[in-house]
């Protein structure tokens, strides 16, 4: 499943982890799934779920569109770092803002990585952006954020991810999960060592937990 991503990708572990989700709330029929382009667009012939291939950065703009015509319907907005806090900073910030009923999961990397990991604002570094203190005093419902770096964290990003399902089909409004994932492809590592980088490093540049 999801053979279409590189080796020890976040991508795929995130997707999994969907599925689990979707597959344990029983409501698969109720999915539809945007997709931002870049690595994000590797999943869409392997979906179990009605999807649609959304521009660079406009997935929720397209997912709210979406959801406006479709008001039964869960839709998620997939996407990496590159779309969601580069050139879709402007569509995260007032997406939230508004508190538009947006199903959120990013897959943060720190790079561009289809194009060749070039460094996005969201790098891993000092200097990295971080979209919690933007939206943290938001009139939002759910916003947390966690690594796919080991065992114990990724169950807290299913649990986190079960957490967001519930309180979206109980109370709408945008839900934000952010997921810090390895590249060892980009980043030029083993698995093993890109997923310790993030679990050692990363995780004290992007401080993790529910902030909302």
């Amino acid at each position: 499943m999801y053979d279409m991503q590189c080796p020890g990708c976040g991508h795929r572990t995130a997707m999994m982890l969907i599925d689990q989700t979707i597959d344990e709330l029983n409501i698969k029929n109720k999915i539809i799934v945007g997709l931002d382009v870049a690595c994000c667009s590797l999943l869409i012939d392997e979906l179990r779920y009605d999807a649609v291939m959304c521009p660079h950065g406009r997935v929720l703009p397209v997912c709210n569109g979406i959801k406006k015509v479709q008001h039964d319907k869960i839709v998620i907005s997939y996407m990496g770092d590159g779309a969601a806090y580069a050139i879709g900073t402007n569509e995260m910030i007032h997406a939230a803002h508004r508190n538009d009923d947006a199903l959120c999961i990013v897959t943060n990397n720190g790079l561009f990585a289809m194009t060749g990991g070039q460094i996005p604002p969201s790098a891993f570094d000092e200097k990295a952006f971080d979209i919690v203190p933007l939206l943290k005093n938001m009139d939002i419902p759910f916003l947390a954020r966690e690594t796919l770096s080991n065992r114990e964290n990724i169950y807290n990003c299913r649990k986190y991810m079960k957490e967001m399902f519930e309180s979206y089909m109980t109370n709408g409004g945008f839900h934000l999960l952010e997921l810090l994932s390895p590249c060892p492809t980009n980043n030029h590592m083993s698995v093993k060592e890109n997923v310790e980088y993030i679990n050692v490093t990363v995780s004290k540049i992007l401080k993790c937990g529910r902030f909302i």
